[in-house]
């Protein structure tokens, strides 16, 4: 029992002295708080000042926006702050956290919400009339009215749409309703009538607003306005239409009568005069002449104008040679029409031969071919004529040589009989053109000096032959340009109502015909063209070698 006691002593002593015997205690570490509103609403462009309370004191704040429009001014370090709420287009939310470090390095954090309401200013319209510059418009001036002076009064508004409609008046043609502007032409009016107009638009956050506006359309002291068209410029042939169509009434009915003005140098002839739109043919002309048409135009109450319109009628670029006398055209394979778009730009599809129909020959001739025939003197003939000594082209001018009918055996022919043949021999100045061959005399022409082609030039001009004595060798263009590829007869390409005589194939195995073109194919200018009057092809053949002749002189 003793014992137990003692040992309860020593072991509270030994307790007692492990307490250090000391009275004094250490500070307690304090957590920093802070604390804000949960939300504020705002309305926008306008200001709020949110305060933060927060402790231990004598800390620092840190307020940052982390959602929503931008804030000016953010990030700020104070416990209070002011926000001025942004312009926005609809309502909008704006998270706001606060950030606090106590003294003691120790941080707390706390947002709130602001919401921030919209607040539209509805656009302001405006009508104005900018057109015409000359006011009170009148008919038929374009009339404009123009909404770009409407404004939209919130400074980052915009006016999104334009809708414009006509509330009464007469009856208008207006441009796109839904532009900044619309425009009509002012009608033809008995009496003046008052046209009254709504606009309305809408910004860019929806709001709708509008006005009215009204003009006076002025009546007219011509009720009846005809429109002849414009003055036009024409090619001979061409099929040129005549248009009143425009011309306007205040019925909106009218009839329509044209007729040519004035004595003209051609009558031309209206395919429908009744018709407001009509057309008549080009004549054949020489050269540009002016043909002047009157439309009158009658309403139902016979109220009536007149217009007048000129029409420039030039020649067609035709050339001064003969076409090809090719009228019709083809495919590949077959004969197809002259206004096919497949196969274009055929020689009866263009050229005057297109246009044969139409023209005002001085002679005759197969397409467009004109002829007159002359007789030893250079005196016309009539085109019935069977007996003649040459041929006018009419188209180019130049005379042309008709050969004498065959009655002899050569040598012991005429000089002009159709079927003498000569070698390629010209002279200049009576000197010989490069690589000329004289033929032997009297073999195939009656000449006693030589068959070149000179002996012939030489004797028909000696002769004063159709009352010239300039005759010669054509030309490779000349030749061809009386040659009818459009014959299909089988027999030569020249016609023989004016060419005849020709020489038949059996006679020389060929109705080849000397041109004073020289080949320059090679060095020794031996050869000469010709063209093959069955076949239209051209050849360079031997100056040595024979070739009919056709002469031919320019008047």
């Amino acid at each position: 029992m003793l014992n137990r006691l003692a040992c309860i002593i020593v072991l509270s002593c030994f307790l007692l002295g492990c307490g250090g015997g000391s009275s004094s205690s250490e500070p307690t570490e304090v957590n920093a708080s802070i604390n804000v509103s949960n939300s504020v609403t705002v309305v926008e462009k306008a200001s709020v000042t949110i305060t933060a309370s927060a402790s231990p004191a004598d800390g620092t704040f840190n307020w940052q926006v982390i959602s929503g429009p931008t804030l000016e001014g953010f990030p700020q370090q104070t416990n209070e702050v002011t926000i001025t709420a942004p312009d926005v287009k609809t309502d909008s939310v704006i998270t706001l956290q606060v950030d606090y470090r106590a003294p003691n390095d120790k941080t707390a954090s706390d947002t709130v919400i602001i919401n921030v309401t919209s607040e539209n200013q509805l656009p302001v319209a405006v009508v104005t009339q900018t057109e015409p510059a000359t006011l009170p418009a009148k008919y038929p001036d374009t009339v404009k009215l123009s909404a770009k002076d409407s404004t939209d009064p919130d400074s980052n508004g915009a006016i999104v749409s334009y809708q414009w409609q006509q509330l009464s008046g007469p009856t208008l043609t207006l441009s796109d309703l839904t532009q900044s502007e619309i425009s009509f032409t002012h009608p033809l009016l008995l009496q003046s009538q008052t046209a009254r107009f709504s606009l309305t638009l809408v910004d860019d956050e929806g709001g709708e607003a509008g006005t009215e506006f009204s003009m006076t359309l002025e009546s007219t002291d011509t009720p009846v306005i005809a429109e002849a068209g414009d003055a036009q410029s024409v090619v001979e042939f061409d099929t040129v239409t005549l248009d009143a169509s425009k011309s306007v009434s205040v019925s909106g009915n009218y009839t329509c009568v044209w007729s040519q003005e004035g004595s003209g140098s051609v009558t031309l002839s209206i395919s429908d005069p009744t018709s407001c739109k009509t057309t008549f043919l080009a004549p054949d002309v020489d050269s540009s002449i002016e043909a002047k048409f009157k439309v009158t135009v009658k309403d139902p109450l016979n109220l009536v104008n007149d217009d007048e319109v000129t029409i420039t009628i030039n020649p067609k670029a035709l050339g001064l040679l003969n076409d090809s006398g090719m009228e019709s055209c083809f495919s590949n394979t077959a004969l197809i029409s002259c206004n096919d778009d497949t196969f274009v730009a055929q020689d009866g599809d263009m050229g005057r031969d297109s246009v044969a129909s139409y023209l005002d020959k001085t002679g005759t001739g197969r397409v467009a071919f004109d002829f007159t025939k002359l007789n030893e003197f250079a005196d016309e003939l009539p085109d019935t004529e069977t007996t003649f000594s040459c041929v006018r082209d009419n188209v180019s001018g130049l005379i042309w040589e008709v050969k004498e009918a065959n009655t002899g055996t050569l040598p012991n022919t005429s000089v002009r009989e159709g079927k003498n043949h000569y070698t390629w021999y010209l002279t200049t100045d009576g000197t010989a053109q490069d690589g000329s061959i004289t033929g032997s005399a009297n073999t195939t022409c009656p000449s006693n000096l030589h068959c070149g082609i000179q002996s012939l030039i030489d004797d028909v001009n000696a002769s004063n032959f159709c009352g010239g004595s300039n005759w010669r060798l054509p030309t490779y263009m000349e030749l061809l340009s009386i040659i009818d590829f459009g014959r299909s007869d089988g027999s030569a390409l020249l016609d023989p109502v004016f060419f005849p005589n020709t020489p038949s194939e059996s006679f020389t195995n060929h109705v080849y015909y000397w041109t004073t073109q020289t080949s320059v194919d090679g060095r020794s200018l031996t050869q000469a063209f010709i063209l093959d009057m069955l076949t239209g092809n051209d050849l360079a053949y031997p100056k040595n070698n024979t070739a009919y002749v056709r002469l031919v002189r320019t008047p």
